[in-house]
């Protein structure tokens, strides 16, 4: 992953945010000057008081955009056939699970070519065309 593929709102797995033994995400806050990310720690919540962390780009994972991941993290619809609708868009992923990735489409009307699809693997990439679709932040419910 690249630090030029990352704005605030994405969420990531930062290396060492752990919540029993497994990786937790986080949502980024900021990219510093030097290039580093900014996050508030889930793993790290302590009543009342949150901390925030930096921590350099070679530490930090994308997420890998699952069927659970949309529909229970960011509330789209199972169509079935590996088909998946956001509630309030006419915007549908498909996922071809052997390849680990999703095809994302936008219903556009017929004389619009802006109709064609990408390939995304990551949810910061989805969170990234969601936002550049519809000028709105696809954020876990």
């Amino acid at each position: 992953m690249k630090v030029n593929e990352l704005r605030k709102g994405n969420i990531v797995y930062p290396k060492d945010e752990m919540y029993n033994g497994v990786l937790s995400p986080c949502e980024v806050l900021g990219i510093q000057p030097d290039k580093k990310i900014c996050y508030i720690g889930n793993s790290k919540f302590k009543a009342g008081h949150l901390d925030m962390f930096v921590v350099d780009i070679v530490d930090v994972q994308p997420i890998l955009i699952t069927p659970d991941w949309l529909v229970t993290k960011f509330g789209f619809k199972d169509n079935g056939g590996g088909y998946y609708q956001h509630p309030e868009y006419n915007f549908f992923l498909f996922y071809h699970e052997e390849e680990e990735y999703f095809e994302c489409y936008k219903q556009v009307p017929a004389n619009d070519d802006s109709g064609d699809f990408k390939t995304l693997q990551h949810v910061h990439r989805l969170q990234n065309l969601f936002y550049e679709l519809f000028d709105e932040e696809l954020t876990i419910k």
